[in-house]
């Protein structure tokens, strides 16, 4: 009768074992997965947030940067009244290269055709004397102008059969802003 109890304890105990394992353990296990799964989900996602705040920072960042290089990209661009300005930075170097200065005639006509455009191309006529290599040197420093002109046709001319001196006439164009 020890044995019989012993045994039908022991089933007992080993079916208790059985349903806890089943019955509670396992949904519990199952249950610990799926929490684990959404806590590695959640964690993703906050990574990818973090990022995505640290991309934003440095996105913001450069969209400044290039709004301010839009913005000095934009003073290059010279409006019908700042002419003046033209004139006198293009008289400034053509001294730095020894060269004078005759004439300077932007093509308003062209300019109050063209109204319905921002940026319009002027087209000038711009007139010097001076040696060839300095004309040269003279062309080659436009690129450095605070303002967008652009040589399109060059004609040399030599003043005398004697004299080193050169008439350059210049075909250019100025992008200029159209308000």
């Amino acid at each position: 009768m020890a044995k019989r109890r012993f045994y039908i304890v022991l089933f007992i105990y080993i079916i208790f074992i059985f349903i806890w394992y089943f019955f509670i353990n396992m949904p519990q296990v199952q249950n610990l997965n799926q929490v684990n799964l959404k806590l590695n989900e959640i964690s993703q996602q906050v990574s990818v947030a973090r990022r995505a705040q640290i991309n934003l920072k440095q996105i913001k960042q450069r969209f400044q940067k290039e709004q301010e290089q839009l913005q000095q990209e934009k003073e290059k661009f010279i409006r019908k009244d700042q002419l003046s300005k033209v004139t006198q930075e293009l008289r400034k170097l053509a001294e730095k290269y020894n060269l004078k200065m005759t004439d300077f005639s932007p093509g308003f006509n062209d300019y109050f055709d063209k109204q319905k455009k921002t940026i319009v191309p002027l087209p000038i006529s711009i007139s010097f004397i001076g040696r060839y290599l300095q004309i040269g040197k003279f062309l080659e420093s436009w690129s450095t102008l605070p303002f967008y002109l652009v040589p399109q046709e060059v004609t040399l001319q030599k003043l005398d059969k004697n004299g080193y001196d050169i008439q350059a006439i210049v075909e250019a164009k100025l992008y200029t802003w159209n308000d």
